[in-house]
């Protein structure tokens, strides 16, 4: 027999008087010379009904006290080493233990203790007073153990406490249990709610925060964020949830907790009501707190579609026991699906493979294998005739496990042991005696540290609860059993999974959940999120619209390269052609870019998209820009400095300058943007639900100092804008080939409207991307589209004409202009030569500036009759002699001649040579137009000359630009008044002209 000590100290209480020292002392004197302390476990064996109840292991756990006080009283340190120091009667205190049944009722349990500390009987008795027999069995206390529900634990040990009784619990976990001002001696070999919070937050979300994007596979937490609390309404419940609520709030400040209470026997319109609740919270995730009710609450939160989805994880605390193993659930039926994927968090008595667990497993095994030892503590068992304890003692499981609260209880009763008899050794009496007060006993016990079969025991010397960091915890996982389940019924057992010790958790195995995943579903419902990406459709519109600028942009470049050669490409100048299809081709680009986001592309190639669109607009921009600017005051230029009689010569490098720096200084303010502040994309959150989970995003292009950059280069562009507007305006009647001054002004007005209308609109409709993106692409269409229709259209219009037919130009007096019939075709050029000689251009140059000083003093002094008469016949037939006897060159070898004349210009000959570039192969000089004459041509140009019918035909090369001036003097015999009206048109001419 194992409990032999316990045997023969009933032997003794059972003839032996029961007497207690005096009302201070907790301990029996037995026949005067042995001290005994008896340990009441006050515990429910049997439910309402009356059946018996070991959900968490009562049995096991009176057989567990048992055993310990046999090992104290024998000294047996096989389990923990520290007994042994009690062997050989070292320790004058010996140990006795009682059962209670509370019947997991509070009233009942109050009932209890309230007899077990009352002393009047066992007074009455040492008075000398008759026992009364109903109390006789009631002996006075040394430590009470017990009881389990917290509801039960608090009134009984405020009684215990105050009649001056220490009362230690294995399994009451309030954290209102600490307060020394109403529980002055309760103490606890398991942590508080408080304690058992810190595992279960830490499970669930380790505080890192999570972003909610989905499914979770993390070491040591979940990443639960949001958890529903579901609890009884009582002071074990209410503390329990309220110590969850603080452990979040200090471990995972972001963890959002809603709790839920039901009354402690609830009914099922009760039951409703919170479940309709915690499902309208959109919850995935819940944590029971219950002492009964399990089947239907989980059938209620079935029907309710939060449990058995798959989707949906409930915990449940340690009151839970062996509700689920052990049963037969029918494949499919709710109760089935709902368990399914369950777990228990719950503090252990310690492990497989601790080697005081281990020990007090085999202790017991071995009490369950002795006859004899099973009847004795049958024998000590409560309500014995009124409850069959044999459906639990007779079965073949018992004993063979320990059950969930008989280390924590073997721990108690350890504790108290091994504190008395620390006391009574060391003790210092004159006359040898011991008496163990209450407060002596209980400072001892919360002193006392050793390693017990749940860990290291250690108590919080102010509170008396076990410290948390000394106890394990573990996760248990509900799963099918194979060997006890069919293809029809289900059985549940209990797999543990995760260890929490030393304030961390390790990982046993993988936790299956409700969809039969290890992985741990999401704690919120997905949610539909609104990116703001841009429409297929729309972006399908824009790239199209970027394609057609591509296609023109190449097309017209081909076309001029083809062209080239062709009188209209000349005088347009291809090289500023290409750099605006170039240009527009850049603009159009940015299109690609600025329809990437992160619906299609990473967020690494939508950043760069965002840093490649302001350099292709900008590069575009510019280049296009600068070109028409380029190309506007080109013209400008010629025609100012020809309107006041100066010649000019514009390089390429002088009409490159002004593209190059604008150029320049787009690249450089993109370049360092670029350095030391890139766009990137980034998404930001406009609107978010209740839990804080984001319902509509929009990625945008992001920089710090953006704003600064971006005004810098709208100054730069715009400004160059500005100033090109003008500049086009005033060129706006220029008369050129093709009327191309006014095209430019068209496509700069257009470029300068778009962007003073567009670029409003663009910072409207930032916050809406499909608005800005259809505005953002529109200008850029309507910008390149609009330059390239107004730059090349006309000009390809025009090239596809017919060449128009030579017509002969005729003289004032009627005969034939020989210079236009034999030298000059649109068409051919052939016949243009280059004059180099410096003499005669002097000569010119000198006859232009005698003309114009006798045009003003023949207006000052209106005498235009005389001028005509006298003078200006015979200076024009001079002026014709000399330029024919300067300008005419020999050529011996051929016999032919060269002839030059002069005409007045005409509007067209304007337009062709102001537009038309033709290069001075030979260096200065006007370009100068040639006849070359046979014998028959000679003679007809003499006739000329003999009619007296001056003919000065003018050709200079302004700035390389060709420009006819043509003066026609008429006979002067022709009559007064026409000769008047001739002469003063004639002035008139040589003034405009000159």
């Amino acid at each position: 027999m194992k409990l032999w000590t316990l045997a023969e100290i009933s032997g003794e209480l059972a003839t032996a008087p029961q007497i207690s020292s005096t009302p201070g002392n907790n301990l029996i004197t037995l026949n005067n010379d042995k001290s005994l302390c008896h340990l009441p476990y006050v515990f429910p064996f049997t439910d309402s009904s009356g059946s018996p109840w070991n959900a968490i292991g009562t049995y096991e756990g009176f057989a567990a006290i048992a055993l310990a006080a046999q090992h104290l009283n024998a000294g047996d340190g096989s389990i923990v080493p520290e007994v042994a120091a009690l062997a050989n009667n070292k320790c004058g205190v010996k140990f006795n233990v009682a059962a209670f049944d509370t019947a997991l009722s509070e009233s009942i349990a109050v009932d209890q203790i309230i007899q077990i500390t009352d002393r009047t009987n066992a007074q009455a008795i040492a008075n000398g007073g008759p026992a009364d027999d109903a109390n006789v069995l009631l002996r006075p206390p040394c430590v009470i153990l017990g009881a389990a529900r917290s509801a039960v634990t608090m009134p009984t040990s405020l009684i215990s406490g105050l009649r001056g009784f220490p009362q230690i619990s294995p399994i009451s976990t309030s954290p209102a249990l600490d307060d020394k001002s109403q529980y002055r001696y309760f103490a606890r070999t398991i942590p508080n709610d408080d304690g058992t919070s810190v595992p279960l937050i830490a499970r669930l979300n380790s505080g890192s925060g999570d972003d909610n994007t989905g499914a979770k596979d993390e070491s040591e937490s979940w990443g639960v964020n949001h958890l529903a609390v579901l609890y009884v309404d009582d002071a074990y419940g209410n503390a329990f949830a309220q110590g969850i609520v603080l452990a979040a709030k200090e471990m995972a400040p972001g963890m959002q907790i809603e709790t839920f209470s039901l009354a402690v026997n609830p009914d099922d319109a009760q039951i409703q009501r919170v479940i309709a609740s915690m499902a309208e919270s959109q919850y995935m995730y819940f944590f029971a707190i219950l002492a009964s009710s399990y089947d239907e609450i989980m059938t209620a939160a079935y029907n309710a579609g939060i449990a058995g989805t798959g989707k949906h994880t409930w915990l449940f605390s340690d009151g839970v026991g062996s509700e689920f193993t052990g049963r037969d659930f029918t494949v499919g039926s709710p109760l089935e699906r709902a368990y399914r994927g369950t777990g228990t968090l719950s503090a252990q008595g310690g492990m497989p493979g601790m080697k005081a667990y281990d020990a007090l497993v085999e202790g017991l095994r071995e009490l369950g294998e002795s006859v004899e030892d099973k009847e004795y503590l049958n024998s000590l068992l409560p309500n014995q005739g009124i409850t069959n304890h044999t459906d639990v003692t007779d079965s073949d499981s018992y004993l063979m496990t320990p059950g969930f609260v008989a280390p924590f209880l073997y721990d108690a009763v350890i504790s108290a042991g091994l504190s008395a008899c620390n006391l009574e050794m060391n003790h210092n009496t004159t006359d040898g005696s011991f008496a163990l007060s209450g407060g002596d006993h209980y400072d001892a016990i919360v002193a006392s540290t050793f390693e017990g079969t749940s860990g290291t025991i250690v108590f919080n010397s102010e509170t008396g609860t076990r410290n948390p960091k000394s106890a394990l915890f573990t996760l248990s996982n509900f799963v099918d059993d194979p060997d006890a389940s069919t293809s029809d019924v289900v059985q549940f057992k209990s797999q543990e999974t995760d260890v929490f010790e030393f304030g961390a958790w390790r990982s046993l195995q993988p936790f299956v959940f409700n969809n039969g995943d290890t992985i741990a579903p999401p704690d919120l419902p997905e949610t539909e999120v609104d990116r703001n990406y841009i429409p297929a459709v729309l972006r399908s519109v824009g790239l199209t619209l970027c394609g057609v600028i591509i296609v023109l942009s190449i097309g017209f470049t081909v076309w001029t390269k083809k062209k080239e050669k062709i009188r209209i490409v000349k005088a347009a100048q291809p090289i500023f052609l290409y750099i605006i299809a170039i240009g527009t081709l850049l603009m159009g680009c940015a299109v690609i870019p600025l329809s990437l986001d992160p619906g299609v592309v990473s967020m690494e190639g939508a950043s760069i998209a965002c840093v490649s669109v302001p350099w292709l607009l900008a590069c575009g921009f510019s280049m296009t820009f600068s070109a028409l600017f380029t190309k506007t005051h080109r013209i400008l230029t010629i025609m100012r400095n020809a309107a006041a009689f100066k010649r000019v010569k514009v390089t390429a490098l002088d009409v490159a300058k002004p593209m190059i720096c604008l150029l320049l200084a787009n690249i450089i303010t993109l370049s360092v943007w670029t350095g030391i502040d890139p766009r990137s994309s980034k998404t930001i959150v406009l609107q978010t639900n209740r839990f804080g989970k984001a319902t509509e995003t929009e990625s945008i292009c992001y920089s710090e100092h953006q704003s600064i950059f971006l005004s810098v280069l709208g100054v730069i562009n715009l400004g160059a804008l500005l100033v090109a507007f003008v500049e086009a305006y005033l060129a706006r009647n220029i008369s050129v080939e093709l009327s191309e001054s006014a095209y430019i002004m068209k496509a700069i007005s257009i470029i300068l409207l778009v962007c003073l209308m567009g670029i409003p609109v663009i910072i409207i409709a930032q916050e809406n991307t499909s608005a800005f993106y259809f505005v953002a692409v529109g200008i850029i269409f309507t910008v390149c589209i609009s330059i390239l229709c107004l730059i090349f259209v006309p000009k390809i219009r025009a090239s596809m004409k017919p060449p128009p037919a030579k017509k002969k130009h005729r003289s004032a007096s009627g005969g034939p202009d020989i210079s236009r019939t034999s030298t000059q075709s649109d068409t051919d050029n052939s016949g243009i030569k280059i004059l180099s000689s410096p003499m005669a251009m002097a000569e010119l140059e000198e006859e232009n500036r005698r003309l114009k000083q006798m045009a003003e003093t023949m207006r000052a002094s209106k005498s235009v009759r005389r001028w005509s008469n006298e003078i200006g016949l015979e200076e024009s037939r001079r002026l014709s002699q000399m330029s024919n006897d300067s300008m005419v060159e020999s050529d011996v070898a051929t016999g032919n001649e060269k002839r030059v004349t002069f005409e007045r210009p005409n509007s067209s000959d304007i337009e062709n040579h102001t537009e038309m570039d033709a290069v001075d192969e030979e260096g200065e000089g006007g370009v100068i137009k040639e006849e070359e004459n046979n014998g028959e041509e000679a003679s007809h140009n003499e006739k000329n000359v003999d009619e007296e019918e001056g003919v000065i035909e003018e050709k200079g090369n302004i700035d390389e630009e060709e420009s006819h001036i043509e003066m026609n003097v008429v006979d002067a015999e022709e009559g007064v008044d026409e000769e008047d009206i001739e002469k003063e048109e004639q002035v008139d001419n040589i003034v405009r002209v000159v």
